[in-house]
């Protein structure tokens, strides 16, 4: 595997996760969106098109689906079946109701993470191709975003409250630990995740400060590959009290009113870069008109004399300058560029 696959792998894995764990990595390789779509058209045993009209189970994990429209394999338009999750323990799909476009293995409900099931969106290319088999229009040209901000660190200001002004901010504690519901039986300062009350928008610390207060940060958006770079906002509550409960951990009792410690938004500063050459093998395409790409420090200018449309533009999911992930959308026109001063 290449280095720029290798990162890919690594990022979309990332990106798979939910909320409460980093366990699942899905390995892709990089190529054009041509080369993902009939990829996955092979290897797929069916495809089709899926309302899940409910989501049940005493975990959630039961879902019922009617076929609406079906690409691939012996499962007919109509069929309803109520299954079980996909059974890919840390990799299995998290369904919500809705319209779903499914690529399923082995049988309809066997689908996961990694797979390129997703909810479909307005105008979703992907449909039109697996329809007639036109694919979606393909860039030629690459635009990037620069971003840069004050960054908001949260295990800087969570371990912040825990010493005095001026000393070195303290660490985070791992969650669940004997460590951990000691020092909040003794009062003692700490702070930790609280991943029960965690979600995919938001990541939620609790702890004690220096004092002895209980208090909850909340960061949010959670995931790097679900926000532009300099998006990240901080929140404090301070709480009455904290509550251990075996098995899911601290909660917040008696939370206060929230106020903002940190907000990148605030000092976010963006500016987007003359058009150059698309970077060859540096993107995974999730939809035919998005990507997730690790694109190089180096830039190479496009010629001018060539059609540069349509444009791959892509936003910067970190800060300031550098290789590293950016989300990336086709676009039939560019994006203004901001004059240097």
């Amino acid at each position: 595997m290449s280095r720029g696959a290798w990162w890919i792998a690594v990022l979309v894995g990332w990106l798979a996760v939910p909320a409460a764990g980093w366990a699942c990595s899905c390995g892709f390789s990089s190529r054009s969106v041509g080369g993902e779509l009939r990829e996955a058209r092979s290897e797929a045993d069916f495809i089709y098109l899926g309302r899940i009209r409910q989501v049940g189970g005493a975990s959630g994990a039961l879902y019922t689906v009617e076929v609406l429209e079906s690409f691939k394999g012996t499962v007919k338009t109509g069929t309803v079946f109520r299954e079980p999750f996909s059974g890919e323990g840390d990799c299995s799909l998290p369904v919500s109701p809705g319209v779903w476009l499914i690529y399923a293995y082995g049988n309809p409900a066997r689908t996961t993470q990694c797979s390129r099931s997703r909810p479909v969106v307005p105008d979703d290319s992907e449909l039109t191709w697996l329809r007639t088999g036109v694919l979606p229009p393909v860039p030629v040209s690459l635009q990037r975003e620069s971003v840069s901000c004050e960054v908001c660190d949260v295990d800087e200001i969570g371990g912040r409250l825990l010493v005095p002004p001026g000393a070195p901010p303290a660490r985070r504690s791992p969650s669940w630990t004997k460590d951990v519901e000691a020092r909040w039986k003794a009062g003692q300062p700490f702070f930790t995740d609280a991943s029960a009350v965690s979600d995919s928008e938001h990541q939620v610390l609790l702890g004690l400060s220096r004092e002895g207060r209980a208090f909850e940060l909340s960061e949010t958006p959670v995931w790097p590959f679900e926000r532009m770079g300099c998006e990240r906002r901080i929140q404090l509550r301070w709480c009455e009290r904290l509550e251990f409960q075996q098995g899911s951990g601290f909660r917040c009792v008696g939370p206060g009113t929230a106020q903002d410690v940190c907000d990148e938004r605030r000092s976010r500063k963006a500016k987007w870069l003359p058009m150059e050459r698309l970077q060859p093998g540096a993107c995974h395409w999730d939809r035919p008109d998005s990507a997730l790409c690790i694109l190089s420090e180096d830039r190479f200018p496009f010629p001018a004399s060539s059609p540069a449309l349509p444009v791959l533009a892509c936003h910067d999911l970190k800060q300031g300058p550098g290789s590293g992930p950016y989300r990336c959308e086709v676009k039939v026109k560019p994006e203004s560029i901001t004059p240097e001063p």
